[in-house]
């Protein structure tokens, strides 16, 4: 037999590069990003969640898709994987996005990302995952073949089918990759030590913010009331405003995740950077607040009533009046009154008027500062409507003559209290007292200094925690309560 002249040679194809989402394109999985989305738009929604999981797992993301929109430009990509797929299609690869996620939220993602020549993904009937997806892809792509790029246990017997394995994880799944088809590529994560986990949960509980708490123990402080009884039941009301406080943070954290990701600074809140889980932040969340309101019906009934009132309050704040503009300051400011209420309530300490009017004021003009602080760094998203904030750039000024006309009206209360025959029962030489006047307004008066400046980058209350001027002040106000109390003739 004579050879045909002139013949091509077949030409070569490359096998298919077929990319996983959950976990791999994007830190996180699409499932959990939708029960977010349900939680925040359709909160009423969520009572349907279990009944439409009895169907199965792709039955319910096929419901969820239906019922919310999920912007894919707020998803937390992998940059890492987002350059390696570019570098892939520019040098003409053919790339596929083959995801367990509903189709309709696959195509939206290839569509905002315009890196995938075709989509798979569960089609309300299929789960296309594990063993599902390996048998799909090894058929579609039986001409070509395919590479797979994955991250979990669940795509070992999709490598298992593959040509070759590129793996975004540990050590130890490009150990299972590699013991069932060739590797190719890693992008390895490191584990977090100990330390830093710890670290990484104490930011997301906001354990710094444990010191609004101290407000607990002020009308003892303000009665002049030692007694061991108060004081212990003080503690644990100040343990378990604490943990509730914690929960409600997560919560809170994980309502704003998506605006979160776009932040200049909260984008590095550990949920936004992707270092703890939607499903670990829920639990976590769930366990502090069911253990703290249980506990505090336990110690005390009127106390555990506060409680349950503060997080009904910060869970209405968190769905609905953080979006109201102004409203949202004012129920903001009354998270510390409540800490005060719930205080004199568990010590059984009457509260004066005069102090509630003052804290009314006080903390009104720190909720704003934080709001002021906000719109300052975040103009962009304010813009683009994307601040989950119901205010616009140009009411920065509003705000600023509102929080600095708080400050003023504080003090003006703080000083007709001082002249009041309350102070007169509790202290020996109450006119030191008025010196706190002017303690007081420069210590606010610098907070918004620091707030007009751009440098008021976070809680008003947790910077003066880390600010040393802010422990003068303190220091000061500590000697003049202390003069005011030792009997003087003059």
């Amino acid at each position: 037999m004579g050879s045909v002249t002139g013949a091509k040679p077949a030409e070569v194809v490359s096998p298919v590069l077929c990319v996983d989402l959950d976990g791999t394109l994007i830190r996180g999985n699409v499932l959990w990003e939708c029960v977010l989305v349900l939680l925040k738009t359709r909160p009423l929604l969520l009572v349907m969640v279990p009944f439409w999981l009895i169907s199965g797992r792709v039955s319910l993301k096929r419901k969820l898709a239906e019922r919310i929109h999920l912007d894919p430009a707020r998803l937390p990509y992998r940059q890492q994987v987002i350059d390696f797929l570019q570098r892939e299609k520019a040098a003409g690869r053919r790339i596929a996005l083959a995801t367990a996620a509903d189709r309709e939220l696959a195509e939206t993602i290839s569509s905002y990302l315009g890196l995938f020549d075709e989509v798979h993904a569960s089609d309300g009937q299929l789960n296309l995952k594990g063993a599902n997806k390996a048998v799909f892809l090894a058929q579609h792509f039986a001409a070509t073949g395919f590479e797979y790029l994955g991250d979990s246990a669940a795509d070992v017997e999709v490598w298992r089918s593959a040509r070759a394995a590129y793996v975004v994880g540990t050590e130890a799944r490009a150990g299972q990759a590699a013991a069932v088809t060739t590797l190719k590529g890693t992008i390895l994560e490191p584990q977090a030590s100990f330390r830093t986990s710890l670290r990484t949960w104490s930011s997301a509980i906001r354990g710094h913010h444990w010191a609004k708490n101290l407000l607990l123990f002020l009308p003892l402080v303000l009665s002049h009331n030692l007694a061991v009884e108060p004081l212990v039941r003080t503690l644990a009301g100040f343990a378990l405003f604490g943990f509730c406080a914690s929960g409600l943070y997560i919560l809170n954290d994980l309502l704003d995740l998506h605006s979160d990701r776009e932040h200049p600074w909260k984008k590095d809140r550990p949920f936004a950077a992707g270092d703890i889980s939607i499903p670990e932040g829920l639990l976590a969340s769930f366990v502090l607040l069911s253990c703290a309101l249980g506990l505090a019906f336990v110690l005390d009934v009127p106390f555990g009533f506060a409680l349950l009132g503060y997080a009904a309050l910060t869970m209405l704040y968190s769905l609905y009046f953080k979006k109201i503009a102004l409203l949202d300051v004012f129920v903001l400011s009354s998270f510390y009154s409540f800490r005060i209420l719930a205080g004199a309530l568990i010590s059984s300490t009457p509260l004066s008027q005069w102090f509630l009017a003052f804290s009314l004021f006080f903390f009104l003009s720190l909720a704003m500062a934080k709001r002021y602080s906000e719109l300052l760094h975040a103009s962009d998203l304010v813009n683009a409507g994307n601040s989950g904030r119901g205010y616009h750039t140009g009411d920065r000024e509003l705000l600023l003559a509102l929080g600095v006309g708080s400050s003023f009206s504080a003090v003006v209360i703080f000083s007709l209290y001082v002249h009041s025959q309350d102070v007169g029962l509790l202290y020996s030489s109450p006119e030191f007292l008025f010196l706190l006047c002017p303690i007081i307004l420069y210590w606010l008066s610098r907070t918004w200094l620091l707030a007009h400046r751009g440098e008021l980058k976070e809680d008003p209350v947790t910077l003066a925690i880390r600010d040393p001027v802010s422990y003068g002040v303190a220091l000061a106000s500590a000697a003049v309560i202390a003069a005011s109390m030792i009997h003087m003739n003059f």
